[in-house]
């Protein structure tokens, strides 16, 4: 295209009102700047659009035709324009969040109930996450945010505290080291074990319970679904260690039984993830947030 929008507007006014000066007027420009404006837009075409007839205008009969397609072209776009806006007023923002490594989402229905904006402008997706991917899925746009207990701060992600949360042994109510007043490594020796993950992970177990103290318990089976792991626990299956977070539920409703890990117990915080690109992304600033909003009044 050879003409800007600049120079439609310029067409339109004109034909409408006839003379330069109150198309200017009507554009918000001076007359001079008009009067450059349309020999700018001669000279792109190559012929004149105009015709003088004292202090009028005169459209010639090529110049007919780009006054039709003005008259045609600037309504559609301004009308484009406000259908834009208005759907973009009322649009619904699709945020996406993942919980790094367990299956913990009892807290869902308080949080979606707590969001400061209705359901219509803002939808929230809940994404299964594996430990060893999740952040891969963060930074290839897959979760908009995770929930993870890695302490991430480089160039790409940023994180910040969401819960304090601790690692305990999860028994069965009854098994004898329920009735321990904590739990040191060489407890597991005798063990079955039930793990989320084999992998030297952040934030669990065999990196900050297990390998510093050089035990390894008899039988270490993986099981990568907390809810399996509590099942198998509920009916004396075996023993694991996990976040009691996640295992708010069971343990409240004493299908378990937790048992704090060494004298000082093993603290574990939970965090926040998020893009760096996204820090001026309304919808996710918001949704991150509500999250720290809620966690920081319900942290169980």
């Amino acid at each position: 295209m050879r003409l800007d929008i600049k120079h439609w507007q310029l067409l339109e006014a004109v034909s409408r009102y006839g003379n330069l000066g109150h198309a200017a007027d009507a554009i918000g420009v001076t007359q001079s700047a008009l009067s450059h404006r349309l020999a700018e837009a001669e000279r792109r075409l190559g012929s004149t659009i105009f015709e003088r007839d004292g202090r009028r205008l005169r459209v010639t009969p090529a110049g007919k035709i780009l006054i039709q397609a003005a008259e045609n072209l600037l309504p559609e776009l301004a009308k484009a324009e406000a259908e834009f806006q208005q759907t973009a007023a009322d649009a619904c923002h699709l945020i996406r969040i993942g919980v790094a490594g367990y299956s913990a989402y009892h807290w869902v229905p308080g949080f979606l109930q707590s969001l400061p904006v209705s359901r219509e402008k803002l939808q929230i997706d809940f994404v299964a996450t594996t430990a060893q991917n999740s952040l891969t899925q963060l930074q290839s746009g897959a979760v908009d945010l995770l929930i993870t207990p890695e302490k991430i701060d480089n160039q790409v992600l940023r994180s910040q505290p969401l819960i304090a949360d601790e690692l305990v042994l999860i028994t069965h109510p009854e098994h004898p080291l329920a009735a321990k007043t904590y739990i040191e490594a060489e407890d597991l020796i005798g063990e079955e074990y039930l793990t989320y993950s084999s992998d030297v992970l952040p934030g669990f177990e065999y990196e900050r319970f297990i390998r510093p103290s050089g035990v390894r318990p008899r039988h270490l089976q993986v099981v990568e679904m907390t809810d399996a792991i509590v099942e198998m626990i509920a009916v004396n299956l075996g023993v694991s260690i996990l976040p009691r977070w996640a295992l708010h539920r069971a343990l409240n409703q004493g299908l378990v039984h937790g048992t704090p890990l060494t004298e000082r117990g093993l603290p574990l915080t939970w965090y926040v993830a998020s893009r760096r690109s996204d820090n001026r992304h309304q919808p996710v600033q918001l949704t991150r947030q509500a999250l720290q909003d809620w966690f920081s009044q319900n942290p169980s």
